[in-house]
This record gives structure tokens, C-alpha cells and sequence, in this order.
């Protein structure tokens, strides 16, 4: 029994809430993509928290959003085309739920901190396929 309650002990001081622990921007990586290279292409991320505007390939801040991120792309010899990726919940999250109960566990979806884009957007033209 002191066992079993040493390791629940060791468990909820080792598990953080993902609202506490993780940040509510995420760097992502964005290439625009033909025949399978990557090219040279002017881009715009946006989500309902904001719009950044670059060049790919490279690395974006982007704020997290519990709704999808649309990456549009073109470039001097292609259409532009949109990807949207959808965020992935992280396993801080159940740490909360498990210490904050069903309140936690919202608050992390609602701030979006308990949120990830996936690192590496790609979006692939289709007229290179």
C-alpha cells in the first residue's frame, strides 16, 4: 500500500498541467513543396488567433488555436494552394484532467496550451505531382 501510494504521489509531482507548463505560441517549420523539393514561396499561416506572412522555407511563430491552421503558398511559377493541420492534444493534458479534473482539462483546450501544431508543415503543390 505504501508503495502504491509513493508512486501516485510520484506520478502527480512528475505530471504537470499543460496549462502551466507549456506555452500558448508554437515555432513551426513550412516548406512549399514540388516534385518533392522544396522551393522558394511566399506563404501566409492563420488561425482565428492570428496571420503571419513569410517566405518559405522556414520557421514561423505561430499562436496556438484549438481550431485549424491554414498555410497558404505561391510561388513566381506555381498556383497558390492551402494546407490546414490540425492541432494534436499533448499528453500534458491528461496530467491536468488529473489534477484539475474536467476544469483543467478545459482551461487547457480554451487557451490552447494544452495544444501542438505538428513541427513540420508541408504544403505540396498538386499541379507537381
Amino acid at each position: 500500500m505504501i508503495k502504491l501510494i509513493a508512486a501516485l504521489s510520484l506520478l502527480l509531482l512528475t505530471t504537470g498541467c499543460a496549462s502551466v507548463l507549456n506555452e500558448d505560441k508554437q515555432v513551426v517549420s513550412v516548406r512549399a513543396i514540388c516534385y518533392g523539393m522544396s522551393m522558394p514561396s511566399h506563404c501566409v499561416a492563420e488561425n482565428s488567433r492570428g496571420r503571419w506572412a513569410f517566405n518559405a522555407p522556414r520557421q514561423i511563430e505561430v499562436s496556438k488555436d484549438m481550431f485549424g491552421l491554414r498555410v497558404t503558398c505561391k510561388s513566381a511559377f506555381v498556383d497558390k494552394h492551402t494546407v490546414s493541420v490540425r492541432p494534436q492534444v499533448q499528453v500534458a493534458v491528461a496530467g491536468n484532467v488529473l489534477l484539475g479534473g474536467l476544469v483543467g482539462g478545459a482551461v487547457d483546450m480554451a487557451t490552447a496550451r494544452g495544444l501542438k501544431y505538428p513541427a513540420q508543415i508541408d504544403v505540396v503543390y498538386p499541379s507537381c505531382n
